[in-house]
Order: C-alpha cells, then structure tokens, then sequence
C-alpha cells in the first residue's frame, strides 16, 4: 500500500504544479476552514502537497457517486491545532487531462 499511497501523493503535487486542480471552493466547509485557518487556496495546496504516508487513513475506495470513475483517497493531517480531513482525487476529464479534486478539507469529525 505504501507505494500505491506515494504514487498518489507524487501525481497530486504534479497535478498542483501544472496547476490541473479543482480546489471545489464552492463547497461551504471548505470556505469556512480556509477562512479559520487564514489560508489562501495555495496555502491549501501546499499543505496537501506535504501529505505523506502517514496520512493516509484507509485504503482508498471507488467513488460510486459520481460521472468521473475512481478512487477516492481520505487522509487527516494536523494543521495548526486542527486535524483536517483531506479527500481527495484525481478524476480524468473529457478531454483525456487529469485533473486533482479536492472533495473535501475541513476539520475531522470524530
């Protein structure tokens, strides 16, 4: 599982790199964790780039609620004083790009 775990992680930094990202900033929660963390989206960004093995909470699992087939990729990383839950993906658009969707990033709820 570690390799497959880095392999993500590498393709996502390229994705943020090469700038194929949807950052899904509509999403309430994630405004409202940007907002509590005094982050811009490439401070967002950035932490998910620095994700690691250790992240990483489960294996990944299919996403079955939506037109782009994949996995979905579920990590908790400390940020500030805060354990932030990053969902992750990286979904193929129709002109053949991949691009990294960011579903989720706000604090864990246990």
């Amino acid at each position: 599982m570690g390799q497959d775990v880095n392999d993500f992680l590498a393709k996502c930094c390229l994705l943020i790199d090469e700038r194929y990202v949807d950052p899904f900033t509509q999403n309430l929660e994630t405004k409202d964790t940007l907002n509590l963390l005094g982050y811009s989206i490439k401070a967002m960004l950035q932490e998910i780039k620095e994700l690691g093995e250790a992240d990483l909470i489960k294996d990944p699992e299919p996403d079955k609620d939506s037109k782009y087939p994949g996995d979905v990729w579920i990590f908790i990383k400390k940020v500030q004083t805060y354990n932030i839950y990053i969902k992750l993906k990286i979904r193929e658009l129709k002109n053949g790009d991949k691009q990294l969707f960011i579903m989720s990033f706000h604090p864990a709820r246990y």
